[in-house]
């Protein structure tokens, strides 16, 4: 059996979709035997607080880097010092004690292989440098393909510097795995990689499913549409929605409420839209556990999902998990990406829109309104099914 040093500057026990896919490849590796070690960033570097009996039971080491509150401190309008200094991330200072950390793991721990995930620069920077110190093979999983976050950066040097990491994680890597077929031909075209790849889906993870219990019929007074996650102005711009929204509300018979999970809004935005019309109501809601935020979209009349042009080499979680509760779902999306091309495999329960078209965009949401959703089995697209993919990795 290998023994299996993961890098990975967030884990346990903050939470988000990344984490939760290394977690459920670290828990499928050990079930086969495997030994699996995680190195990551002291629980302060996340605002929490530390479980040394956690880490011990779970085979996690720490290494040193800066506190959420002392990265506060150096990043505020008045001491601008870490965003400056920064090259890879809020934890860039990370990546010495890391190595050093790793180093020591590998001899300690007797690892075979380094494994890491990105979109995380700091995390497949290290990996990188512990696997190179000690000769060990690396695995690197990408789960969000690096260009679109190239070309966010403004920095010429920052640039250089990122691609350049890049570059020799994956010339290093002797396995790369993707969550997207395009996603890994983008990774080929452009680096040339000659290493083993495969293509490891997100997936919903079937046993939290499992759990939420089964929606309860009972009388609204509002149709109401459900959306869980971030928003951003390009690509997953929420006023497309809204505008929608307005355009046809006088032609639905029922008001509609647009609950929306995770991610706070422009307040001007909301004051504008609540002062249109007396039918639409909307409710903007904090984070919430996964097992909490897919049990209120169990209850919903429709899920609302974003996903435009610029995400169209990558699938979110929320489609799987979207998929397996069998609710209606209003997706809008990059036609020719990743996620149209999955949705248009499980259209049964989907009215998808072109993200672009801001003109068929209320036609469509009428459509939704008038949608009955039917029982259609997933279980292909779980995780479960998924992860027996790494089993041919780890010899």
């Amino acid at each position: 059996m290998a023994r299996i040093l993961i890098v990975t500057s967030e884990y346990e026990p903050f939470s988000s979709s990344g984490i939760n896919r290394i977690s459920f490849f670290k828990k499928h590796m050990e079930r086969q035997g495997h030994f699996v070690a995680v190195l990551s960033t002291t629980t302060a570097a996340q605002g929490l607080k530390s479980d040394k009996s956690y880490d011990i039971d779970n085979n996690i080491y720490r290494a040193f880097t800066l506190s959420l509150l002392m990265r506060r401190l150096l990043s505020s309008r008045r001491l601008p010092i870490y965003q400056k200094l920064s090259t890879y991330g809020k934890y860039d200072l990370w990546r010495i004690f890391a190595v050093n950390k790793g180093d020591k793991l590998v001899k300690e721990l007797k690892i075979d292989y380094v494994f890491s995930s990105f979109p995380d620069f700091i995390s497949v920077a290290v990996a990188q440098k512990i696997s190179k110190n000690n000769n060990l093979k690396l695995i690197t999983d990408f789960r969000d393909p690096p260009f679109a976050i190239f070309k966010r950066m403004k920095s010429e040097i920052k640039l250089k510097r990122c691609m350049a990491v890049i570059a020799k994680v994956i010339a290093d890597s002797v396995h790369i795995i993707t969550c997207t077929d395009s996603s890994l031909n983008l990774l080929k075209d452009n680096f040339h990689t000659s290493a083993n790849s495969v293509v490891i889906e997100n997936g919903y993870d079937h046993n939290i499913i499992c759990q939420i219990p089964d929606k309860l019929s009972k009388e609204k007074e509002y149709f109401e549409i459900v959306h869980i996650g971030t928003f951003y102005e390009n690509g997953r711009d929420i006023k497309r929605v809204l505008n929608a929204l307005l355009l046809i509300i006088n032609e639905a018979d029922c008001k509609i409420k647009l609950r929306l999970i995770g991610d706070a809004i422009d307040p001007e935005v909301v004051r504008f839209y609540k002062n249109k019309s007396d039918k639409i109501e909307l409710s903007i809601e904090p984070p919430l556990p996964m097992l909490d935020a897919l049990s209120i979209a169990k209850e919903a009349d429709a899920l609302l999902l974003l996903q435009g042009s610029r995400f169209d080499k990558q699938i979110p979680t929320k489609v799987y998990e979207y998929l397996a509760l069998n609710r209606p779902i209003w997706a809008l999306v990059g036609i020719d990406g990743a996620t149209h091309n999955l949705l248009k495999k499980n259209i049964k329960n989907v009215v998808i829109s072109d993200y672009d078209d801001i003109n068929s965009l209320s036609h469509d949401l009428l459509s939704v309104l008038k949608l009955d959703a039917v029982t259609v089995p997933s279980n292909h697209l779980s995780r479960q099914s998924q992860v027996n993919k790494l089993d041919h990795i780890f010899v």
